[in-house]
């Protein structure tokens, strides 16, 4: 039954522990399994039929809310729509969190991220996800400091996370709003977010720049270009590449490689392909086919 209900509601679908009350509506089986549906996405006829068939999940507010600061809980009823306005005036920028498995011992990992983050707020959402709330960010994110946490939690709580590292936003009327679209980009990122994995907003946005439109073009790729891409070893080194900033020297280091062997698979693809990737253009290009070919989109027909 709830795997024809996650095809059917699709994206406006989510399993596991209540969070996020004031978006989802959320049920239980009679095996004691939560889900949620998506507010919005549910006609009245649909929530009558679910209200009929499962019973209503209760609130998780006393599950994440026992032994919290009064400003915590405050955030806590702002982000789950419970309350109107932010509790601070300041920026912030919000951290969105998944983890591998279900937070027993939450004094402890709290404990941790402060150790790395001292002015950090943690909100829990679930048993296996949160959001870091960094408070009056001042430009780049230590992204040192998160990488460290991540290795920090693996090592002494043998948890995998996955983090998100969302926009500095003001505390304004949209900032809610602002929250539940970024959250809702990181559960929805194609492919998944690898457990231990760090990335940025922007570093995710061509991902969610393409989408659908990615099928306008498909056809109209080179068989040759396309062929060139099936060659594991040249895509994981264009991949470095890429992430070097272009930059020869950086990515021949990354690798191990020397310079010029570096520079001779470079020139080998730009002369298979005839897409000169020593321009940011041209790399984009490449780096977004590369994208799709990992995570490739269901069939738009």
């Amino acid at each position: 039954m709830l795997q024809q209900l996650m095809l059917y509601f699709h994206n406006d679908f989510l399993s596991g522990p209540p969070r996020m009350l004031d978006e989802y509506k959320w049920f239980e089986t009679a095996d004691g399994e939560s889900f949620g549906i998506r507010k919005s996405r549910l006609a009245q006829n649909e929530e009558e039929l679910l209200q009929a068939l499962f019973a209503e999940a209760a609130s998780s507010d006393r599950l994440f809310l026992s032994g919290v600061s009064h400003k915590e809980k405050s955030w806590f009823h702002y982000l789950t729509g419970k309350a109107d306005s932010p509790p601070d005036d300041l920026p912030v920028r919000f951290i969105h969190a998944e983890f591998s498995e279900r937070i027993e011992d939450k004094p402890a990992l709290l404990e941790a991220v402060a150790g790395f983050m001292e002015e950090a707020i943690v909100i829990w959402l679930s048993d296996q996800s949160g959001v870091i709330i960094e408070k009056a960010p001042s430009g780049l994110l230590d992204m040192e400091s998160i990488t460290a946490l991540s290795s920090s939690l693996l090592s002494d709580f043998f948890i995998e996370p996955a983090f998100f590292i969302g926009q500095i936003h003001e505390s304004n009327p949209k900032l809610r709003e602002k929250f539940q679209a970024e959250r809702q980009l990181f559960r929805e990122y194609p492919g998944k977010l690898p457990k231990g994995k760090v990335i940025t907003f922007y570093e995710a946005c061509p991902l969610f720049l393409t989408g659908q439109r990615y099928f306008s073009v498909r056809n109209a790729i080179s068989d040759r270009l396309l062929d060139t891409l099936e060659e594991e070893e040249l895509v994981s080194t264009l991949n470095v590449f890429f992430s070097c900033n272009l930059n020869v020297s950086s990515a021949s280091k990354a690798l191990y490689m020397h310079r010029n062997s570096l520079q001779y698979r470079i020139d080998r693809f730009i002369e298979r392909t005839g897409i000169d990737i020593k321009y940011f253009t041209n790399a984009l290009a490449v780096y977004l086919l590369i994208i799709h070919r990992e995570n490739p989109l269901p069939s738009a027909e």
